[in-house]
């Protein structure tokens, strides 16, 4: 019976090993020299979970890795910067009720080599991190 209750506790455990080193980022985000509010921004490592974030109306974010765990994957990792939300409910620009400024809403500011096709490069060190990034069309 002690056997097993001490297999249960080395199990239990293990879930906190699993998880990578992280680095803490955060930064400002421009776009043609102001900031940009309101876009999201994701660091994609080569293999595992990304880290998002979000810019505050100062063009600030802070990436987290998973629910209140800040930080995001240390080593080399792939930057995706959009004003396109996952969160448009594009469902809802259909039918009858679509209008152009539906349309605008969704309509992304940033060029495509910083989302849809990314240049955007980032090592994450251990530690505290700051990446800002100055986007241009």
């Amino acid at each position: 019976m002690v056997l097993s209750a001490l297999t249960l506790t080395g199990c239990g455990q293990g879930g906190a090993d699993d998880q990578p080193d992280l680095g803490r980022v955060s930064g400002t985000v421009f776009f043609e020299g102001e900031v940009l509010p309101g876009a999201s921004i994701s660091f994609i490592p080569e293999e595992g979970r990304p880290a998002t974030g979000k810019t505050d109306e100062q063009g600030m974010y802070e990436l987290v890795y998973i629910r209140d765990t800040r930080g995001c994957k240390v080593g080399q990792n792939k930057v995706v910067i959009t004003t396109v939300g996952e969160g448009e409910d594009l469902e809802e620009l259909d039918g009858d009720d679509l209008d152009q400024s539906q349309l605008q809403r969704v309509v992304e500011k940033v060029p495509a080599k910083y989302n849809a096709n990314s240049e955007l490069i980032a090592v994450v060190n251990p530690g505290e991190n700051t990446h800002d990034f100055r986007l241009e069309k």
